[in-house]
């Protein structure tokens, strides 16, 4: 019977190797997968405890019909300098702070504070000059763990629309208005809706006949030439195109 040979002892060694490889990509794999799970927990557990310590819902508002929020935006800036407001949907769990800083790239990764983390904070276009321009646009991660403007995708459905309405509150230190949702779809990075630095005139008519057009479906939504729009944008989930939701400020509203 012939002996086991160098070649069949490599063979195994070879074997073992490919297995310890296998080990070491799952670990990875899971660290990773770990690592994002923490990094999601760790944002949305500090959204909640902003909220908790700035955030407070205002006496109950029978006209309007909704309870405002009372924010104390000194506490906030003392947190987040860069703070300029605070956006409130009535049917969707949107409910952040926005923040300028003029780079549009700055606060992809960062919360409001300057620290590292996946969700980042929803900001204010750089071009902008505040959240009072004719047109404005804020811009927000779709997380997968349905936080941050991810719940935008719930608007591009129709029978969402219909059911929920598109209200949301926002928040400034100046004050507070109302807006409705008017147009929803689907856009690329490029698309000329990203166009800022408006004044009311035949130009910006026009722009907001092309954010009209540009709807799925119809909302209901008057717009008028002179509205100040709000444009809320996230990636699509494959991350290629954009879902763009334009709003219209319809009042302002009263705060205690």
């Amino acid at each position: 019977m012939p002996t086991p040979t160098k070649q069949t002892k490599r063979k195994f060694g070879l074997i073992d190797l490919v297995r310890l490889l296998l080990v070491m990509v799952i670990l990875c794999a899971l660290g990773v997968i770990a690592y994002r799970l923490w990094d999601y927990k760790t944002g949305t557990d500090r959204y909640d405890q902003l909220q908790q310590e700035a955030v407070q819902p205002a006496e109950e508002n029978q006209e309007e019909g909704f309870v405002p929020l009372d924010i104390d935006f000194d506490a906030l800036r003392e947190e987040g300098p860069d703070i300029i407001g605070w956006i409130d949907f009535d049917s969707v769990e949107i409910s952040y702070p926005i923040v300028y800083s003029g780079d549009n790239s700055y606060y992809l990764r960062r919360l409001w504070d300057g620290s590292y983390n996946q969700a980042g904070t929803l900001f204010l276009e750089g071009n902008n000059q505040s959240l009072d321009d004719l047109h404005a646009i804020v811009y927000g991660h779709n997380m997968r763990n349905g936080t941050m403007f991810a719940p935008l995708k719930e608007y591009l459905d129709p029978e969402f629309f219909a059911a929920n309405g598109g209200w949301f509150t926002l928040y400034t230190p100046e004050g507070a208005w109302r807006y409705q949702l008017f147009s929803i779809h689907e856009a690329e990075p490029d698309d000329p809706l990203y166009t800022v630095g408006f004044v009311v005139g035949d130009e910006y008519t026009d722009f907001l006949k092309i954010l009209r057009e540009a709807r799925l479906y119809d909302t209901g939504v008057t717009v008028y030439s002179d509205d100040h729009v709000l444009t809320l944008s996230t990636c699509t989930d494959d991350g290629n195109d954009r879902i763009v939701a334009h709003a219209r400020r319809a009042e302002a509203v009263d705060l205690p």
